[in-house]
């Protein structure tokens, strides 16, 4: 099955943006985040991703961030992590570094626990002004 992507939400630098539209958690299928599709520029570092979790499950629920493949991701041995998010709560998650969690095409896989509901929401930090 096809992962669901996750829309990208790039900061101004100096300026603020509104609160967007979070992505729907797609627990069966797990998650994308792909920066170069969601209009950001080319070779974009994970570094400057930070993931916005809202779980409104009736319990904690784990999410986890995939490792890698390597390459781009040479230190993707060291493995996926896992953060628990406590019900009806908002954790974030990041930044995430590349070198681990890149996969082939630069992208972030997000998987997350049986019975996981709630919304996600991706922010991009802009490394340059």
């Amino acid at each position: 099955m096809a992962r669901t992507a996750i829309t990208a939400r790039k900061l101004t630098p100096n300026s603020g943006i509104a609160a967007p539209a979070a992505d729907t958690i797609d627990q069966a299928n797990g998650m994308s985040l792909t920066l170069v599709s969601n209009g950001i520029p080319a070779s974009p570092d994970l570094e400057n991703v930070v993931l916005k979790v809202d779980n409104s499950a009736g319990s904690a629920k784990a999410v986890t961030i995939r490792a890698g493949v390597n390459p781009p991701a040479f230190r993707a041995g060291i493995g996926d992590v896992s953060v628990t998010v406590t019900n009806a709560t908002t954790s974030y998650l990041g930044p995430f570094e590349s070198a681990r969690f890149a996969q082939a095409d630069g992208s972030l896989y997000v998987d997350f626990a049986s019975g996981f509901t709630g919304t996600i929401t991706a922010f991009v930090v802009p490394s340059r002004y």
